[in-house]
């Protein structure tokens, strides 16, 4: 019989296939009203008829959409627990100047979520990182007390990272390394660039492993294939944010990302039914 931690976690994937496609709507939390979800209650309800396997939110963006989840069972949540901040002036990015906890692994229990969601900062400055590796260690443990699953996102696009540094395939799989020591559940990273190398993180981690979006991949093609690579290798899909809610194509985006993931459909083969540039 599964533990409640294995139930969340088997909320969290296709049971079919094993592998999710979730959407990342967390933005507002630290960015305000982000162009591409200025009404996110109507993109929830969008999200939820695109057949998503799972939606990444806040909690304040949870309780006032608390009814349209209540329309699709098996729709998973996972709640992001940090804030990250990121400018003395509301909707502007600069950079990371502080990540710290917000919400909490008992709130998460108590709305229902199926997992909780972390940002491990690198190339913060050393303040900044030792802190935020001392309140992803509190949330570890409170994580294996709540039977809560933690997925765990190293991001390495910061000032004190060389920019030749933040897509070398030795630095992700050593963060990747690193948040599975921490106590990781599911690791949150962003596509190597090739096979090989992404083959490599997802046999040493042992957990299951998703990509993010990210400007840097570039071209909507470049996503799919992205996507399409690591599931090819082994990774469990992928955690979608503005590359693709930004894009007035946006449905066709989504539906074409989950044949690929769930379908094994060829990049050509989406493109031409979805009719996407």
């Amino acid at each position: 019989m599964l533990n409640l931690k294995e139930k969340r976690m088997q909320n969290l994937f296709n049971a079919e296939t094993g592998r999710t496609l979730i959407a990342s709507i967390d933005h507002g939390l630290y960015m305000g009203a982000v162009k591409g979800i200025e009404h996110p209650v109507e993109v929830i309800k969008e999200f939820i008829e695109c057949d998503l396997d799972g939606i990444l939110i806040s909690l304040g963006l949870n309780k006032i959409s608390t009814e349209l989840f209540k329309q699709k069972k098996f729709l998973s949540k996972i709640l992001t627990l940090d804030y990250i901040l990121m400018s003395k002036i509301p909707g502007v990015v600069e950079e990371i100047f502080a990540n710290c906890a917000y919400f909490s692994v008992e709130q998460a229990v108590n709305w229902g979520f199926d997992a909780v969601k972390v940002l491990l900062a690198w190339g913060t400055d050393r303040e900044t990182q030792i802190e935020s590796i001392q309140y992803i260690a509190k949330i570890a443990q409170a994580c294996d007390k709540l039977q809560m699953p933690l997925m765990i996102k190293p991001f390495l696009d910061n000032k004190y990272i060389p920019k030749e540094k933040r897509k070398d395939p030795k630095v992700i799989i050593d963060a990747s390394r690193i948040a599975v020591e921490m106590g990781a559940d599911i690791i949150k990273i962003p596509y190597t660039g090739d096979k090989e190398s992404f083959a490599e993180i997802v046999d040493n981690s042992y957990v299951p492993v998703v990509i993010y979006g990210a400007p840097e991949i570039g071209t909507i093609k470049d996503l799919l294939q992205a996507t399409k690579d690591s599931i090819d290798v082994g990774g469990k899909g992928i955690v979608f944010g503005m590359d693709v809610w930004q894009n007035t194509n946006r449905k066709k985006i989504i539906h074409a990302l989950r044949d690929i993931i769930h379908k094994n459909n060829a990049i050509d083969e989406v493109i031409n039914k979805y009719n996407i540039n």
